[in-house]
């Protein structure tokens, strides 16, 4: 109970005052001027001029007025004058004693009796209404679990098909060359290994690219790679020679390529050395791989902003949480059982670009990530720290072959890719179980976010309506993506690409409409969690500013009891509103 002085003079009774002694709302000012302009328009009830004392019953004070309780219909609200210093207060009841008095009780409003005279220091914020976007239109990252009920489903708002090139790569490995003329040589890939290696580089329409090779600067016509194929089981020495074929998006080349003359060019480096050898010479020719010493990435643009893909804007909300994780996902997915989440909060620039790493060896195996992600630019190791979120593609895309023995091993090892994906989709069906148990549990003794401190030192009449809503919409598990069920699939090579699954997927998701709904009603009239020592934002959105402390710090010239009670106020959370319609959450609260 805040003190209440023995007296008072200049009493004013007022009727239409919004905001009540449980400290849910009150009205905010930055100046006296602003509050004596405020209290001043308000409707007038009854005055009291000379010095009027205050009487206590059970604690509870009260003054005599000297009207009949019909003509103070409607006073929820007093003000008075205690030795030049105006307070204010809540009427709590009206007691009839008499047609010509009544005895009012109030209660000291010491919010507004001490606003001014309170120092609020740096303090535990738990929550308020933040900083919603950057200058470039990104919204300001704040990811701290919100305990809120998303849904369990997403929508797959956009996606868009991403490949390296716009064409794919054939890939032969013999253990002996296969090429007119060729002597045993195995090819250098990465390190020294027995195998020599082809590629034939295609379109979907069975028809190669021109060819250059920058270090002779000639061009060259490459056979198609069903003329290659159908030479392969004609040729003798490729007869049980061939370990193994397969078709990959990106063979780790970063290669030049020239959509209007449809020319590849490879660059004349010792990074990589290619020659085009003949399989027979009224056949044609292919490319063989004689050294490849280091692999290169390829960075491909996606979009110039990570929330827009073909044209459709995903940033198109009001509140900008709602684009971070776990309400705003990016997928990418190859959709033959390889899938991998990003947080585009996390992609340190508004450009979506994705990085591709490949390789040639005896099976398919390509690296997806976006670049700049959690801030691997900055390591010195980035190309390959990138790996630890990037999508691996994996799964085989194999030609069938004519394979003796070693062929059959080496096909055979691949298939340990199928083994360690079934795996891990045991282990996440398992880790899902267990997660829905735990859910189950903790629903059936009604602790709706596992463990709720407990809350001490209420004001009077105030429950902490951000937990009750939280307990309301508490989140009862997250979404579980599980990669689509292709694995059996994985490896039929004439379903993915005749269904034209190359290249990668990149799909934006966010949940769905009710569940957004929901959480932008939420953090429109809370704000969001903030964790963080600092002074609140008392004034930065337009109509009202909503702020959560725990053990607030603030200091002042006024007795320990009021100032014990100012503090509870902020810490059980109020709404501090800039504009007379207090209470209107339709209203508009853009930032100021």
């Amino acid at each position: 109970m805040a003190t209440v002085p023995i007296s008072g003079t200049s009493i004013r009774l007022m009727s239409g005052v919004p905001f009540y002694n449980d400290y849910k709302d009150t009205r905010w000012f930055d100046n006296r001027a602003q509050q004596d302009s405020y209290f001043n328009s308000r409707t007038t009830v009854h005055n009291m001029g000379g010095q009027n004392s205050f009487q206590r019953i059970e604690g509870r004070h009260f003054v005599k007025v000297n009207k009949s309780i019909d003509d103070l219909w409607g006073t929820n609200y007093l003000t008075f004058l205690n030795r030049n210093k105006r307070f204010y207060a809540f009427v709590t009841t009206m007691e009839y004693i008499n047609d010509g008095l009544t005895h009012v009780y109030f209660e000291i409003d010491v919010l507004q009796t001490w606003l001014f005279e309170m120092n609020f220091k740096p303090s535990y914020v738990v929550r308020e209404h933040r900083k919603l976007w950057n200058n470039d239109g990104t919204p300001v990252i704040n990811t701290i679990d919100e305990g809120l009920n998303y849904g369990l489903e997403y929508d797959v708002v956009e996606s868009i098909q991403v490949t390296p090139h716009p064409f794919k790569w054939l890939v032969i490995a013999s253990k002996q060359p296969i090429a007119t003329g060729d002597e045993y040589k195995a090819s250098t890939v990465g390190i020294p290994q027995p195998l020599t290696y082809y590629v034939v580089p295609f379109f979907d329409d069975d028809t190669t690219p021109n060819l250059v090779l920058e270090k002779n600067n000639l061009g060259y016509t490459i056979l198609e790679p069903s003329k290659v194929l159908k030479a392969l089981y004609e040729i003798e020495t490729a007869v049980n020679n061939i370990v193994s074929i397969y078709v990959t998006d990106f063979i780790g080349v970063n290669v030049l390529y020239d959509s209007d003359s449809k020319t590849i060019t490879i660059p004349d480096t010792n990074q990589f050395v290619f020659d085009v050898v003949s399989l027979k010479s009224d056949i044609g020719s292919i490319m063989e791989v004689q050294k490849i010493t280091t692999f290169s990435a390829l960075s491909k643009e996606v979009s110039m902003n990570k929330y827009k893909l073909n044209n459709v804007d995903v940033s198109n909300v009001k509140e900008s949480k709602l684009l971070m994780y776990p309400y705003t996902v990016l997928v990418l997915d190859d959709f033959k059982g390889n899938r991998q989440e990003f947080k585009l909060e996390y992609i340190e620039s508004k450009q979506l670009l994705l990085r591709w790493k490949g390789s040639v060896g005896i099976s398919n195996f390509n690296t997806i990530a976006p670049s700049n992600y959690n801030k691997e630019q900055n390591s010195n190791l980035s190309l390959q720290t990138s790996n630890e979120d990037a999508l691996i593609s994996d799964q085989p895309n194999d030609v069938p072959i004519l394979a003796d023995m070693l062929s059959a091993y080496l096909q055979g090892e691949k298939n340990s890719i199928k083994n360690r994906q079934s795996q891990l989709q045991f282990n996440s069906m398992a880790n899902l179980i267990g997660q829905g148990a735990s859910t189950i549990a903790s629903t059936a003794t009604g602790n709706y976010l596992g463990t709720f401190a407990g809350v001490t030192n209420m004001v009077q009449g105030a429950g902490n309506t951000v937990y009750e809503l939280q307990g309301i919409n508490a989140k009862m598990k997250d979404i579980n993506n599980i990669p689509p069920q292709l694995q059996k699939q994985g490896s039929n090579t004439n379903y993915n690409y005749g269904n034209r699954y190359n290249g990668v997927f990149a799909m934006i998701k966010q949940i769905k409409p009710e569940y957004k709904k929901i959480l932008e009603d939420f953090f429109h009239m809370f704000g969001y969690k903030t964790n963080e020592l600092k002074i609140p934002n008392f004034h930065t959105r337009q109509h009202f500013n909503y702020i959560e402390t725990k053990s607030c710090t603030i200091t002042g010239n006024f007795n320990n009891n009021d100032l014990q009670k100012l503090k509870n106020v902020f810490n059980n959370g109020i709404t501090l509103w800039h504009t007379n319609d207090i209470g209107n959450y339709n209203l508009s609260n853009g930032v100021i």
